[in-house]
């Protein structure tokens, strides 16, 4: 599947960019459980508060895996797909696909995620809202890659040159942080 390395570079940037929240998530998440009175780095109020959010069930809804655990082997995942992509190796178009099917889970568990913050812990965690910044531009670069790949005059290519999967994926990352500001403003 050959495509420009641009899209493959901002996947590379923006795992880098995730791990980086998933790993400051995993130390205060360790801190609290050390001391539930920890004062965390994003505790900035009561509606900015990370320890709130860390301490609420929806922070480790697999097995009781924290969700920063998930995010960080995803974020690896998708690290390892750009970097390939970036050196200019060729991926098949069925690890392309697979890549974009994993960014449109990782956005649909950090919409759910996000909302429960908003509406049901009533917190904000800053770090969320940085991963679902690197979840929205994973989305978009992978899905640039896989309409790239496409035949000439497919629906795919079509939407890459009408910059229609951009819109999509902006608006996805506008309706979620839409979404929590109603609901911590409510």
């Amino acid at each position: 599947m050959s495509t420009s390395r641009g899209p493959w570079v901002a996947v590379v940037i923006a795992s880098l960019a995730g791990l980086a929240f998933t790993a400051i998530q995993t130390v205060e998440r360790i801190a609290v459980l050390k001391d539930p009175a920890t004062a965390l780095l994003c505790d900035v109020n009561s509606v900015v508060s990370c320890s709130t959010v860390l301490g609420a069930w929806q922070s480790s809804v697999i097995l009781g895996v924290p969700n920063a655990f998930i995010g960080a082997v995803m974020f690896g995942v998708f690290l390892s797909a750009g970097l390939v992509g970036a050196l200019g190796s060729q991926l098949p178009r069925a690890y392309v696909l697979t890549v974009l099917g994993l960014a449109v889970f990782f956005a649909a568990f950090a919409t759910w995620f996000m909302v429960q913050t908003a509406y049901v812990i009533g917190a904000l965690c800053l770090w969320c809202t940085g991963i679902v910044t690197a979840v929205a531009v994973i989305g978009a670069a992978v899905t640039r890659v896989a309409a790239r790949g496409s035949a000439s005059g497919s629906r795919w290519a079509l939407l890459d040159r009408a910059g229609v999967d951009l819109i999509v994926w902006a608006g996805w990352w506008v309706l979620v942080l839409g979404l929590v500001a109603v609901g911590l403003i409510s």
